[in-house]
């Protein structure tokens, strides 16, 4: 399906609900000028008709960089990422409880 065939069928049922009879020539005719208007539409009114989703994803980015520029060093494993414990001789070194083994936070 094209864009004309979706805005003749879009055209088709509102007609239809209303109760007005249209040629399929007129339906078509309608349905291009309609196209085109919603293809002009961001220029008319300043803005997209449809998000651009690059926009969205640099949101996305701009948000996960300041959360990671938000992040605090660890107070638990001083920023290494793990836990080191001592028992007599023996020692053993795991993954941090506070950090998740990142060696940051959020605050």
């Amino acid at each position: 399906m094209n864009n004309t065939d979706y805005w003749e069928e879009c055209i088709s049922y509102a007609l239809d609900e209303v109760g007005i009879v249209a040629t399929p020539k007129q339906i078509k005719s309608i349905a291009r000028d309609v196209e085109v208007s919603h293809e002009n539409f961001g220029m008319a009114f300043g803005h997209d008709a449809i998000p651009d989703p690059r926009k969205l994803e640099v949101e996305k980015l701009k948000k996960e960089l300041k959360d990671e520029q938000d992040k605090v060093i660890c107070t638990v494993c001083k920023g290494t990422g793990n836990e080191t414990s001592y028992g007599g001789s023996l020692m053993s070194t795991s993954q941090c409880w506070k950090c998740k083994g990142e060696g940051r936070h959020k605050p």
